[in-house]
């Protein structure tokens, strides 16, 4: 009996971390002081266009079209901080095992290689190869996240989960976390993959003994792209780059066209970070010259995610009847 109470005590403690936590964990782009960041970029943006426009408002003004009651306390909105909750407790039963891991697979790359013969370029270690080797893994963790984020929208198994994500019919910062488990594990196995053959394929052919520059436990380049608004990317802030710098990176607004439920902005800007993997796989779309855009999915399909039962439930249902319907339609057919 101890020991079922210990392991209840320990899963509410994990929990917890797993999800309020994110609030005071210094590297999570959810932590206070890139929320902190979002708000004074959003507060100013809104300011100076309220002013253009010849339409000043007091403080309190503003932080009502920052935090409108219509958006926050939306149904939808409501889902998503119940599924924060959730998720602290799923994932963490999910990933206690930690038997997936950029270690491991850098290890199984090093054993792979090992009858490669090559020696590395002698790169000096000092600052310039370390920034070299941060910007490095940065591109391999942003196409990694680039091509998962593809396949979730490619591959229909895949999909079922993730349009748990795009059925959010409002978002805040918090959808950012709007994910099925399955969802959310698929995408980490892809940048754990990435990044771990990245490493090996560094340690082998460049430095075994290179460094490179973190922040708060995590990469600094993706710390600082995360900084620097992130966070207004599931907000109805809209912000574009402009024609310039939206080929370079992925702007508030273009993820926002991502979310649209206009059949013209399907399947564009998968990006993280930057934009040119979208040119490269076909699914650039330019925000500057678009308008606000409605968010969600097909009208008929919502339907399927209205209750917090059916956003985790109803994915494995629809992938059983297609399950069903695919064998009854061709019996010859074995999953």
């Amino acid at each position: 009996m101890e020991n079922v109470t210990e392991n209840v005590i320990y899963l509410f403690v994990s929990t917890m971390k797993q999800s309020l936590g994110l609030f005071l964990d210094p590297g999570h782009f959810f932590s206070i002081f890139p929320l902190f960041v979002a708000f004074l970029i959003a507060y100013f943006v809104v300011k100076y266009r309220l002013k253009k426009n010849n339409r000043p408002q007091t403080s309190i003004g503003l932080l009502k079209i920052l935090f409108p009651a219509k958006i926050f306390l939306h149904k939808s909105a409501l889902n998503d901080y119940a599924i924060l909750m959730i998720n602290g407790a799923v994932l963490t039963l999910l990933t206690l095992g930690g038997w997936w891991s950029i270690d491991l697979i850098n290890n199984f790359m090093g054993q792979a290689m090992a009858n490669i013969s090559a020696t590395d370029i002698g790169l000096e270690n000092n600052i310039f190869s370390t920034v070299i080797y941060t910007l490095y893994l940065v591109l391999i963790w942003d196409f990694s996240a680039t091509f998962a984020h593809y396949l979730k929208h490619k591959v229909p198994f895949i999909w079922e989960f993730h349009k748990l994500h795009h059925s959010a019919e409002v978002m805040t910062p918090i959808t950012a976390l709007r994910r099925h488990p399955v969802d959310a594990l698929f995408g980490d196995f892809i940048t754990i993959l990435f990044l771990g053959i990245g490493f090996g394929i560094w340690n082998k052919f460049v430095d075994p003994n290179g460094s490179f520059i973190v922040f708060f436990g995590g990469l600094s380049g993706i710390y600082l792209w995360r900084l620097l608004g992130y966070n207004l990317r599931h907000t109805h802030i809209w912000i574009s780059y402009g024609p310039f710098w939206e080929r370079i990176f992925i702007s508030p607004a273009q993820h926002q066209v991502h979310h649209s439920k206009d059949v013209k902005h399907y399947d564009k800007n998968f990006g993280h970070i930057f934009s040119f993997w979208d040119y490269l796989f076909g699914t650039l779309h330019f925000a500057y010259n678009e308008k606000r855009v409605t968010y969600g999915i097909e009208d008929e399909k919502m339907e399927d995610f209205k209750t917090l039962p059916d956003l985790y439930l109803k994915p494995f249902a629809k992938i059983w009847q297609k399950s069903a319907n695919l064998v009854k339609s061709n019996p010859q057919r074995k999953l």
